[in-house]
């Protein structure tokens, strides 16, 4: 169907490819003229459908962030799945690891957030989603410890280019989620 018969579709068209320029280029990279020639459409219509640079930049990560949350609804319930055992948690996240694209839009999500503080919600929406679904299966501060840890292991498979070995992952994550008794001095 054609644009001009389905101008939603056109939208959702250009948002697509600016969540990928975005995760694929960074935040700042976007440009109107970039999505016009990616999603083959003319200038005009992405900036009747965006006004500004900033609205397409929020609409598409708004889009980038719904993503995540529906993937961390699939997490949830593969967690449920496994009754949150932190092996299984580990290799539900070790798969996770090999999708390059969703990792990218995280730290995309992450970047706006840190250098625009209006868009720090959507940044959030990850880590706290994962430690709302860990906290059914740990303490809400072992659960937390977990996600900050996941965060940490997506940024470091984006710069090393390799995920982390499944065996560290489920390591790490046991130890966070069943910390031993403080020793009292």
């Amino acid at each position: 169907m054609s644009g001009r018969k389905d101008p939603q579709g056109r939208r959702r068209a250009m948002l697509e490819v600016a969540a990928q320029e975005m995760a694929e280029h960074g935040y700042q990279a976007l440009t109107h003229r970039r999505v016009a020639e990616r999603a083959g459409v003319s200038l005009s219509s992405t900036t009747y459908h965006f006004t500004s640079l900033d609205d397409l930049r929020t609409s598409a990560l708004e889009l980038l962030a719904n993503r995540i949350e529906d993937d961390l609804r699939e997490f949830a319930r593969d967690i449920e799945g496994c009754e949150g055992r932190p092996a299984d948690i580990a290799a539900g996240f070790a798969l996770q690891l090999r999708d390059h694209s969703a990792l990218q839009a995280e730290m995309v999500l992450y970047y706006a957030g840190l250098y625009d503080p209006k868009l720090r919600p959507l940044a959030r929406r990850w880590a706290e989603g994962m430690a709302e679904v860990l906290s059914h299966y740990t303490s809400p501060a072992a659960a937390k410890a977990v996600a900050i840890y996941m965060d940490g292991v997506i940024l470091h498979t984006l710069l090393t280019e390799q995920p982390v070995d499944e065996a560290e992952l489920r390591m790490a994550i046991a130890a966070l989620m069943n910390p031993s008794p403080e020793k009292k001095p």
